[in-house]
C-alpha cells in the first residue's frame, strides 16, 4: 500500500512539474520550413510600380522582385490579375487593366511572364481575382464605362450595386452574374500553368446589404463559391481555390463570407486564409487582439482537407495607429505571431503585401523572422 501511495506521489509530481514547464517556460520557436505555404502579395498597386513598356521591362522588375522575395523563404506568390473588372493578362472576357499597366493594350502577356518567372525560381504562383469589384473612385469607374463589355449593367440593379458615387460591384445575386465570373476563373485555369485561384475579402461589401438578408447574402456568395470550385476542379484538381477574408468573424458573417461553411464542409475551398491585421496590444488595454483572432478562427470546426492559412499585416510595420500601436511600439510582431500561429494549427501565412519589403520597418520585421525561426532545408 505505501508503496502505491509513494508511485502516485511521484506521479503527482510529475504532472505538477509538467504543467509549470508547460505554463511558464517559452515554447520552441518554430521553423519556417514546418509552414505548407509562406506566401506574398502582389496587389495591383504593387504591380503598377512595374514597367509595362515592354516584354524585357516588365521580366526585369518581376525577376528582381522575386529575387527579393526569395531571401525570406517566400515559397507562393499572390499576384492580383483581376482587381476592377479587368485583366494583367490577354483575356476574351475582361479589358486590360489601365489602373495597373496605364495601357488599352500590351504586347506581352504579364501573367505568362510571371508564371513562367516564378516556376523558373521553384515558386508557387496563385492569380489573385477579386470576383465582384467594379470601382473604388473616378479612375476605377471610368476605365469600366470605357473598356469593359459589360459597361451596360451599371444601369441595371439586378447586375451591378452602386452603394457611393463612381463605387460598385456586380449583384452576388445575379446568376448572369456568377457564370461572368465562372467564366473568367475558367479562362485563367485553361489558359495558365498557375497553381491556385485565390480570392480576397470584397465581398457584399458596407453599403451593399439593401434589400437582402443576413441569409441571402451567405446563399448568393456559396453559390458563386461552389461554382468557381467545381470549375476549377473539373479542369485540374490539382489547382488550388483559396479565399482570404476578413479577420473579423463577425463582419464575414455579415458580409457573406462564409468561413463556417467553407472550413467545414467539402466542395467549396482548399484553404482559407483570414486577414488577421491587428498586434498584440491593440488600444489603451493593450489586448491581445491578434492572438485572440487567431484562436477564434482555429477554433472553428474545419475539414481534414481544408487548410487554415492567416494574412500578416507586413505594411503595418513601424506605422503608428491610434488603436493598435504594437506596430509602432515593436519590430517582432510578424516573428511573435507566426508562432502564435504554429501553436494554433495553422499551416501558412501570406503577407501583405510586396511593396512592404521597401520600408526600413518592414525589413526589421522580416530579418527578425528569420533570425528566430530559421528555415530548417
Amino acid at each position: 500500500m505505501k508503496k502505491n501511495k509513494h508511485s502516485l506521489l511521484v506521479i503527482g509530481v510529475l504532472v505538477c512539474v509538467c504543467l509549470i514547464v508547460y505554463v511558464f517556460f517559452p515554447k520552441p520557436a518554430c521553423s519556417l520550413s514546418s509552414f505548407d505555404k509562406r506566401a506574398i502579395w502582389f496587389s495591383y498597386s504593387d504591380l503598377a510600380k512595374f514597367s509595362y513598356e515592354s516584354q524585357k521591362a516588365f521580366t526585369k522588375d518581376f525577376q528582381a522582385a522575386i529575387d527579393r522575395v526569395e531571401k525570406y523563404k517566400i515559397n507562393t506568390v499572390i499576384v492580383q490579375v483581376r482587381p476592377f473588372s479587368d485583366a494583367l493578362y490577354q483575356s476574351k472576357l475582361f479589358p486590360i487593366s489601365q489602373v495597373i499597366c496605364q495601357k488599352t493594350s500590351l504586347s506581352f502577356d504579364p501573367l505568362k511572364e510571371m508564371t513562367k518567372i516564378a516556376h523558373q525560381k521553384g515558386l508557387m504562383i496563385e492569380a489573385w481575382v477579386n470576383p465582384y469589384r467594379i470601382s473604388l473612385n473616378q479612375t476605377t469607374y471610368q476605365q469600366f464605362m470605357s473598356q469593359s463589355p459589360k459597361s451596360a449593367w451599371l444601369k441595371d440593379t439586378k447586375l451591378t450595386i452602386g452603394y457611393e458615387p463612381f463605387k460598385y460591384i456586380l449583384n452576388p445575386a445575379s446568376q448572369e452574374v456568377r457564370d461572368y465570373i465562372v467564366a473568367g476563373v475558367k479562362e485563367i485555369v485553361e489558359n495558365y500553368a498557375i497553381d491556385g485561384i485565390h480570392f480576397d475579402d470584397y465581398f457584399y461589401i458596407e453599403g451593399t446589404h439593401e434589400k437582402t438578408t443576413k441569409n441571402q447574402r451567405l446563399d448568393n456568395v456559396n453559390t458563386l463559391i461552389s461554382d468557381v470550385y467545381q470549375c476549377i476542379k473539373a479542369i485540374n484538381k490539382d489547382v488550388t481555390f483559396g479565399i482570404s477574408p476578413q479577420g473579423n468573424y463577425e463582419n464575414c458573417i455579415n458580409e457573406g463570407a462564409d468561413v463556417d461553411t467553407w472550413l467545414k464542409e467539402e466542395g467549396y475551398v482548399d484553404y482559407v486564409m483570414p486577414q488577421i491585421y491587428w498586434s498584440d496590444q491593440y488600444g489603451e488595454s493593450q489586448t491581445k487582439m491578434f492572438s485572440q483572432r487567431a484562436k477564434q478562427f482555429a477554433g472553428l470546426k474545419r475539414c481534414q482537407d481544408v487548410a487554415l492559412y492567416a494574412g500578416l499585416a507586413l505594411y503595418r510595420a513601424g506605422d503608428e495607429y491610434d488603436v493598435d500601436q504594437g506596430w509602432k511600439l515593436a519590430d517582432d510582431n510578424i516573428s511573435q505571431q507566426v508562432q502564435i500561429l504554429s501553436l494554433n494549427g495553422y499551416k501558412g501565412f501570406g503577407l501583405f503585401n510586396y511593396s512592404s519589403l521597401s520600408k526600413k520597418a518592414a525589413i526589421k520585421e522580416m530579418d527578425e523572422l528569420l533570425r528566430v525561426h530559421p528555415y530548417n532545408s
